[in-house]
């Protein structure tokens, strides 16, 4: 994990030395506004509200106290207009058990969603849209779900005042078909919430502070989770629309689902 953090760090400096050597730095890595609203970029956690058509590639490392989680996910998203976009995402997990028992790797959840979003000013826009969760996951290695499908409303916010952005996100999943009746009594239902913060320093890269987490709503376990990451996210090629990003989470509630994450991205807008 150390060794990730210092190619990450690299190439968070790397970017922003670029960027002292080419004034005229690449308009796809810096705030923009489209048709009337603000083209809000990409935080680490969260997606970005605004309709976009682009490839994402995620590779993230979870390190919680009955296992080490390797996931590498790739994603897609296709703008139908200005307003919508349809999104897929195949997350694909290795989990190393503490125990030292052998290690298992499978498809987790796949997730299909419609997102929506609509201008209210320049630089403010509102948006949500339905995620649907495809049982793609297998129960008996710990990853994901083989019977579960789960539909998740969400709202979601974007505002940018100079070089700052901040998105939130709000989201409410619903399961179906969990399997026997005793599992289903035992379900929770979660809210999923998320709150990003992103600084430009300069034209072409961003510092990301952002907070994410789940509490139960219905359900047994009245405890909630609360996470914050600390990362950056620049465009280190000048005349190619690529987007590196890291970042480190830690939790910050006594219930958590990890004791550390890291979060690699890269991202390509057409």
């Amino acid at each position: 994990m150390r060794t990730l953090i210092q190619i990450t760090s690299a190439v968070f400096v790397f970017s922003g030395f670029l960027w002292q050597f080419s004034p005229e730095y690449l308009l796809a890595g810096e705030p923009r506004k489209v048709l009337g609203r603000p083209d809000l970029a990409h935080p680490l956690i969260a997606e970005s509200p605004t309709p976009d058509t682009e490839l994402r590639f995620e590779y993230i490392t979870i390190d919680n106290s009955n296992a080490v989680e390797t996931i590498v996910n790739p994603e897609g998203e296709f703008a139908l207009s200005s307003w919508a976009s349809i999104e897929v995402d195949l997350p694909y997990t290795f989990r190393k058990p503490n125990s030292g028992a052998g290690s298992t790797d499978h498809f987790a959840n796949t997730e299909i969603a419609l997102k929506l979003a609509h201008g209210l000013t320049e630089d403010i826009l509102v948006g949500g849209g339905l995620e649907l969760g495809l049982p793609t996951g297998d129960d008996a290695k710990g990853i994901g779900s083989n019977n579960e499908i789960v539909i998740a409303p969400f709202l979601d916010f974007g505002a940018r005042f100079g070089m700052f952005e901040v998105i939130t996100f709000l989201g409410f999943g619903v399961p179906f078909n969990e399997g026997d009746a005793e599992a289903r009594a035992e379900k929770d239902l979660e809210l999923e919430y998320n709150l990003a913060l992103a600084y430009w320093f300069v034209p072409r890269a961003r510092l990301i502070f952002e907070f994410d987490g789940e509490a139960v709503v219905l359900g047994n376990d009245n405890e909630g989770t609360i996470n914050v990451t600390v990362g950056s996210i620049g465009v280190p090629l000048r005349d190619w629309p690529l987007e590196i990003g890291g970042g480190v989470s830690i939790p910050l509630t006594s219930d958590k689902e990890f004791d550390s994450r890291l979060v690699v991205s890269a991202l390509y807008q057409f």
